[in-house]
């Protein structure tokens, strides 16, 4: 799943390829992935890139009276690639630019949902968007403790919870609470004030961190997920880079966490 490194690199590398840029064709390959008021071709063909911004996990491109807002949800992807290279096959978007270039938004999953919106667009008319908290990386202290003292239950939840802070999934979820050595099954109401700080601060390290290395992992054309810097994640049966345990996965359901049982030790009366 794209995460806050992943989106704020590659709106930084996108803002840069599409600012004042025309698009000059519209190919839609599965339409499922689509929600559009009008045709897309219509809304979509001779606008202008204006900007693009993301918000948490959506991206989102200002085009003249045009919105086109993106939720990669698992498995989305973008692209910036010559218009006469092949696409592959999960490819569900192209827009081709009067530079030659083509914007490209992959998902082999479909998960991933593209609305194309024209004129004022409120966050309501895209699922998830409203209510969303602020981005974790730009979020106070004090309102991340406030926040997180009021949404209660697991720590992990509390970081994963949009509404609480915005960007961060199960990848992240598992570094920043590794990080800060807390059990993902505390509750947020059972730490303490300064284990609430420190995971705060874990959480500023950690994604600052991922951006430097996002950036410096993702090639210019887009397209991939850089995840070789995580610590924890993924890395279930190898030592911690900390302490030399074994890493540990706990599944829930589809949920799955990966952490240190000795780092981050369980509440009191659980079995690590």
């Amino acid at each position: 799943m794209p995460e806050w490194p992943d989106l704020h690199v590659a709106r930084g590398r996108l803002a840069r390829a599409l600012g004042g840029r025309t698009v000059t064709g519209v190919k839609v390959g599965d339409p499922i992935v689509i929600r559009a008021t009008s045709p897309v071709e219509e809304l979509l063909l001779g606008r202008v890139f204006r900007a693009v911004r993301h918000r948490g996990k959506f991206m989102l491109f200002d085009l003249d009276d045009v919105s086109m807002i993106v939720n990669p949800m698992l498995s989305g992807l973008f692209e910036l690639k010559s218009s006469e290279a092949r696409a592959s096959k999960d490819t569900r978007l192209r827009l081709a630019l009067d530079d030659g270039l083509e914007l490209r938004y992959r998902d082999d999953t479909r998960m991933g949902k593209v609305y194309v919106l024209s004129g004022e667009v409120p966050e309501t008319a895209v699922p998830g968007l409203a209510g969303i908290g602020p981005d974790a990386p730009r979020i106070s202290e004090a309102e991340f403790v406030e926040r997180a003292r009021r949404r209660g239950g697991d720590a992990r939840n509390v970081l994963q919870d949009q509404r609480v802070v915005a960007g961060i999934g199960n990848a992240y979820a598992d570094e920043i609470l590794w990080e800060a050595k807390l059990h993902p099954k505390r509750t947020a109401r059972s730490l303490s004030g300064d284990e609430v700080l420190g995971l705060y601060a874990a959480m500023q390290r950690v994604l600052a961190r991922a951006v430097d290395l996002v950036e410096a992992g993702t090639p210019p054309e887009l397209g991939v997920k850089v995840r070789a810097h995580l610590k924890v994640r993924g890395r279930q049966g190898t030592p911690c880079p900390r302490c030399g345990s074994n890493l540990r996965r706990a599944r829930k359901g589809d949920d799955e966490t990966d952490y240190c049982p000795t780092c981050q030790p369980p509440p009191p009366g659980q079995l690590r």
